[in-house]
């Protein structure tokens, strides 16, 4: 009793303390510089997003919500969705090592599970024009997009399904009834070659056009692998998406897409950095765990950022695709829409593991992932007295994989009865195949009560059962099996009222629950129970939007408290089994007890002049495990209770300034950009080693700044730039696997870079 009541009136301080400073000040807001402008300096284009499933201004949107537009993506040079991270505050993630391998943290609120399950869970909801992509890929395709929006808090009534976190709403530029064109070249550091394009044919006149758009990138990478094999992170990128818009009557539009995404690297995108953990430790050195590394003629992080030693080729990558439909019925008050698509996505790893010059061990791994997925929604049209929508999904997710790590030619594990001579013998395997199927109902209503007055209600009821058989072994000695069934039901509310006294300001307060089912453990293990549980998460929040001095300056700024329960943890560790001297690993999912993330956070964007514009976002996340006194952490049992979460770093921060300027027949332009974040948790190892000298696990707080410039008309648009421009040191995170020279960081590099378009 004593700790709710301390917990609401910490709750009642930071809405307090977040609220009054939105209404008097301005400080901060939606970081869109690509507005219209007219010659007195104010903005007049009104930013249109879709985060409540209709089309509605930002300023009129209560939800903290961060949208990039077309002209912005293009002026920031924006090649992946990590790139938009840095315009939003409280938004971070961890990469391992390639484009398609990361896992974002929205206030401190991240996806704590294995990336390589055979089913992709999430804690963040990602949508490609309505289309749920998060089961198949992180990372697409980022070429003839209208606008990417990132909307912190849950997100369940109309962003559905484990979106406790937030969501990412990617809407792509649609087939238009007249031909454009464009096509653009870059060139930049490491021998990197780009190549984009779109076109758009209006092939029946008021009945069907087609728009096609891709993308191509090859580059030798700023990673080297000094053996004699050769080699490094070179890598080669392609990505296509056709649509089709088919508009057979007046209120009828009907949408379809296929995308296609292939990526493949020389080798994962890191480094040594020396520290090297217990197992590893024990194996190689015989030693316990710390900066114990041989050099192994590279050295280690931060001294060394571009070298790598290791003895047999490595091949990762992914590919992914998706076709999707989506048909929109305006039958006048109401309107219907319907969504559905099918997925695929491979990932994998193949060769050196250990990361060093001696042949240790080398991997397979293959993980193949489908997911068809299916929305009808019905909503009323315009403003009415009670603005409302509900409707119902379906889906289903399946994964396979298959993965072995097998001994080298000096392994230094072999079985007694192979005398030494081991090479090509499996170590340890493993073979998965997981379903998940799930169900929801939503609906959501707005009454009107004055003009200035709303209150909004929604409910999601949701459905899931997951199933797993999966085996797994050592030195082919099968060491568990499984094949397991759980099914969750939750039912997730959502209450806003929202005030606007006037057109310029809005003012809102909401409270929201977040669901992300629970699940099957992949493996046997003592140490951990056979389900786990669904997470759940209350979201409250307040915040304000207004627009100062004649629309020159738009500003949003909210505070929050999130209560996060059962937080599904990855437990993943491996060990040497004294009784049988075989490698052994645990791999599965614990919950903690209970986590809260509370904070600040806000943009704001500015036109100074009719040419100068500048923007800024910030944010403040504290976040903690409230209660977690049995983590398992590479084998050993800690209390967490009291730690700050990992990905969540307490301050984010970032600003852009554009100027531009007439050069005869075209304009110029030159533009900045900051970003910080300060340091994080990026591996739950630092837990257990954080008081070891030398752990890589806690990644350093940093500066970055990029410079461009450049000029443009209606059809040529050239771009010079540098990115990094001081050459910061930094990683995002520090991952293990049976690295010789210890764990590795995907360090950062300066790139420099030219690119030149043209459109018809």
């Amino acid at each position: 009793m004593m700790r709710s009541s301390i917990n609401v009136r910490r709750l009642r301080k930071i809405l307090l303390t977040s609220a009054l400073p939105a209404v008097a000040a301005a400080s901060v807001a939606t970081p869109v510089l690509a507005q219209d402008v007219d010659d007195e300096g104010l903005t007049d284009q009104v930013i249109i997003v879709t985060a409540q499933r209709r089309s509605e201004s930002i300023q009129d949107v209560p939800i903290s919500i961060t949208a990039i537009g077309a002209e912005q993506l293009k002026d920031q040079n924006v090649n992946g969705v990590d790139d938009v991270f840095a315009m939003t505050p409280n938004v971070s993630f961890q990469s391992n090592g390639s484009r398609d391998r990361k896992d974002l943290s929205i206030r401190g609120i991240s996806n704590q599970l294995n990336p390589y399950a055979d089913v992709r869970q999430s804690s963040y909801a990602f949508y490609i024009d309505e289309f749920s992509v998060v089961a198949g890929t992180s990372n697409p395709q980022i070429v003839d997009l209208e606008r990417i929006e990132v909307l912190r808090g849950p997100q369940g009534t109309y962003f559905g399904r484990n979106a406790v976190g937030g969501a990412i709403n990617v809407v792509t530029k649609k087939p238009v009834d007249y031909f454009e064109a464009n096509a653009e070249l870059g060139y930049a550091s490491f021998d990197t070659k780009r190549a984009q394009g779109m076109i758009n044919i209006p092939v029946v006149e008021g009945l069907l056009a087609i728009r096609a758009s891709g993308q191509y990138e090859k580059s030798d990478g700023y990673i080297r692998n000094i053996n004699p094999i050769g080699g490094g992170n070179d890598s080669e990128y392609y990505t296509g998406r056709i649509q089709a818009r088919l508009t057979p009557l007046d209120n009828l539009t009907w949408d379809f897409t296929y995308s296609y995404s292939d990526e493949t690297l020389g080798m994962r995108n890191g480094v040594p950095t020396g520290f090297v953990t217990r197992t590893w430790a024990a194996v190689y050195y015989g030693a316990t765990a710390g900066l114990i590394a041989d050099p192994d003629g590279v050295g280690f992080f931060p001294d060394n950022t571009n070298e790598v030693n290791f003895n047999r080729p490595q091949e990762v990558g992914s590919t992914f695709e998706y076709y999707s439909s989506r048909a929109v019925w305006d039958f006048g008050p109401v309107e219907a829409t319907l969504v559905a698509g099918h997925l695929e996505s491979d990932l994998f790893n193949y060769g050196d593991v250990d990361g060093g010059s001696i042949d240790f061990f080398y991997e397979n791994l293959l993980l193949h992932r489908e997911s068809t997925s299916g929305e009808l929604r019905f909503q009323s049209t315009g403003s009415q007295v009670l603005d409302w929508s509900f409707g119902a999904f379906y889906g289903k997710d399946t994964g396979d994989s298959d993965q072995q790590t097998f001994h080298g030619a000096d392994s230094p594990l072999c079985p007694a009865f192979t005398n030494g001579d081991c090479e090509g013998f499996e170590v340890t395997g493993g073979e998965g195949f997981s379903t998940s199927r799930y169900f929801a109902l939503f609906a959501q209503g707005t009454l009107n009560f004055t003009d200035q007055l709303s209150a909004t209600a929604g409910l999601r009821y949701s459905w899931e059962k997951v199933t797993n058989t999966s085996q797994t072994s050592s030195n082919t000695i099968i060491t568990g099996t499984n094949d397991r069934s759980a099914t969750f039901e939750d039912i997730s509310p959502k209450f806003t009222l929202t005030y606007k006294p006037n057109p310029a300001l809005m003012v809102y307060a909401t409270a929201s629950r977040g669901f992300k089912s629970g699940g099957t453990q992949t493996s046997n293990s003592a140490q951990l129970r056979n389900e786990f549980d669904p997470e759940t998460l209350w979201n409250y929040e307040v915040g304000a939007k207004f627009d100062l001095f004649d629309n020159r300056v738009r500003v949003d700024i909210t505070g929050f408290y999130m209560d996060w329960k059962d937080v599904q943890q990855t437990i993943r560790f491996q060990f040497i089994d004294p009784g049988t001297g075989l490698l052994r690993g645990v791999s599965g999912i614990a919950n903690a007890a209970s986590a809260e993330s509370y904070g600040v956070e806000g943009s704001f964007s500015a036109s100074l002049t009719p040419r100068w514009t500048l923007a800024g976002q910030l944010g403040y996340n504290k976040s903690k495990y409230r209660d977690y006194p049995n983590a398992l952490i590479d084998g050993q049992i800690l209390d967490l209770t009291g730690q700050q979460l990992t990905t969540a770093p307490k301050w984010t921060a970032g600003a852009q300034t554009q100027y531009t300027l007439p050069l005869g027949s075209f304009e110029g332009f030159v533009r900045g950009e900051w970003s910080y974040r300060s340091k994080m948790i990026s591996n739950p190892y630092y837990y257990l080693y954080k008081t070891v000298p030398g752990e890589p696990f806690l990644s350093p707080s940093y500066h970055n700044v990029n410079l461009r410039l450049g000029f443009e008309n209606d059809n040529i648009r050239v771009v010079g730039y540098v990115e990094n421009l001081f050459k910061a040191k930094y990683y995002a995170n520090a991952y293990e696997k049976a690295f010789y020279s210890g764990s590795q960081v995907e360090p950062s590099f300066r790139e420099f870079g030219i690119s030149v378009g043209y459109s018809f």
